[in-house]
């Protein structure tokens, strides 16, 4: 009696959903991506779970980028080559300051840390959710800024021709 195949498209989604990438997914399944897409060809509902599991996946992404643009991240402060220490300042009854460190709960010496955000990811994230708003603004003018000039009606209907195209590719780079 031959064992029963394992069903290795479970794993596939969950990887997909933790990881939007093929390769991790089938890495993770054991399978060969060949094997994969030829499934996903077969099988309609296996390709519709595909589609929400890479959707969650990149929903997941998007949400790591928002949250390091706007919640940002605790990064160690480096100091000449060292690792910098978080200390407190207490001040005794008759002014005289003393500085020591700052201790976590198990008594280790906490590191100081700097809140960064990433602008770049913020820009991102506006731009996919308010293109028209935040997305990149093309015009396009002739010599000095001007009108752009055309000698007769032929060369004219090429021109925007043209130029109609170079703005379908500037925005589908966008």
């Amino acid at each position: 009696m031959a064992p029963k195949p394992i069903d290795w498209k479970p794993v596939f989604l969950a990887a997909l959903r933790n990881m939007p990438v093929i390769r991790h997914a089938c890495d993770a399944a054991g399978v060969d991506r060949t094997t994969a897409w030829r499934a996903r060809e077969k099988d309609e509902e296996f390709a519709a779970a595909w589609e929400g599991a890479m959707e969650a996946g990149i929903d997941r992404a998007e949400q790591a980028a928002y949250s390091r643009a706007v919640d940002g991240w605790s990064e160690p402060v480096i100091d000449k080559g060292r690792l910098a220490w978080a200390y407190q300042r207490t001040v005794d009854a008759e002014g005289k300051e003393t500085y020591s460190p700052v201790l976590d709960a198990n008594g280790q010496p906490v590191p100081l840390t700097v809140k960064k955000h990433s602008d770049s990811l913020l820009q991102f994230v506006l731009k996919g959710r308010r293109r028209a708003v935040y997305g990149d603004k093309q015009e396009i003018t002739g010599a000095n800024g001007g009108p752009v000039a055309l000698l007769d009606e032929t060369k004219k209907a090429a021109r925007i021709a043209a130029l109609l195209e170079l703005a379908r590719t500037r925005q589908d780079l966008g």
